[in-house]
């Protein structure tokens, strides 16, 4: 619920919020499926209806980075030790948490990336994204905005590559035994938080100051990764 009243709210960050959340009561083995395949049904509305909005070869260049980094992330997911995995966790929502509070004073309007860079993005995002269920949007947005697209087809673009990325990561969990047939039931039990925190989050939209949300969503992220960090 609370992931996604901030996407409904922001446009982005449920997987950031509700992520290090769920992990403090469920494996993380269990919580990056879970985080995937409701953020596909959640992204694959937006994409329908921006479908002629997408820039079709800023998402196909991302594909071949993307695929070694699911099949690099699937490998660490498998390799790793739990605790470990959820202290990463941790450690990353920290610097996303700096980037997002101090991001744009330190940060001015990034220079153009060069062409080869595309695909080393393309494969940090994804081991990211497969390790954690997500989390892989600032890395993506952050090349994407430099590219300066149109603004409403940067945000459907951005969004349509997460969505392939979503896709890939979902079969490389079913096929690796990662997430199971029994776990479906999470993403049934979760469809009416999801569908209230949206509801929630598209009330507050006008209601809140976004300088001010941004910042409180920064001091949530602080604590969770603070807590996944020194977690016993």
């Amino acid at each position: 619920f609370a992931g996604y009243t901030v996407r409904g709210v922001a446009g982005f960050g449920s997987g950031v919020v509700a992520t290090p959340l769920l992990t403090f009561v469920l494996p993380l083995s269990i919580t990056a499926p879970l985080i995937t395949l409701l953020g596909f049904f959640v992204s694959v509305r937006q994409a329908i209806v921006d479908w002629p909005l997408i820039n079709w070869r800023a998402v196909a260049v991302f594909i071949p980075g993307s695929l070694v980094g699911v099949a690099l992330g699937l490998y660490v997911f498998k390799t790793l030790d739990q605790q470990l995995l959820a202290r990463l966790l941790g450690a990353y929502i920290l610097l996303y948490a700096a980037y997002s509070l101090f991001g744009e004073r330190v940060f001015r309007a990034p220079p153009a990336p060069p062409r080869w860079l595309i695909h080393p993005v393309a494969a940090a995002g994804a081991l990211v994204a497969t390790i954690f269920g997500g989390l892989a949007g600032p890395i993506y947005v952050t090349y994407f905005d430099a590219m300066r697209m149109a603004k409403s087809v940067f945000r459907v673009t951005v969004s349509t590559t997460l969505l392939v990325l979503n896709v890939v990561r979902s079969i490389g969990y079913v096929a690796t035994g990662v997430f199971r047939i029994d776990d479906f039931v999470l993403v049934a039990a979760a469809v009416v938080p999801v569908a209230l925190g949206t509801w929630a989050g598209d009330r507050l939209h006008a209601r809140l100051d976004p300088a001010a949300f941004r910042r409180a969503i920064g001091v949530l992220l602080v604590a969770s990764g603070l807590g996944l960090l020194f977690m016993r």
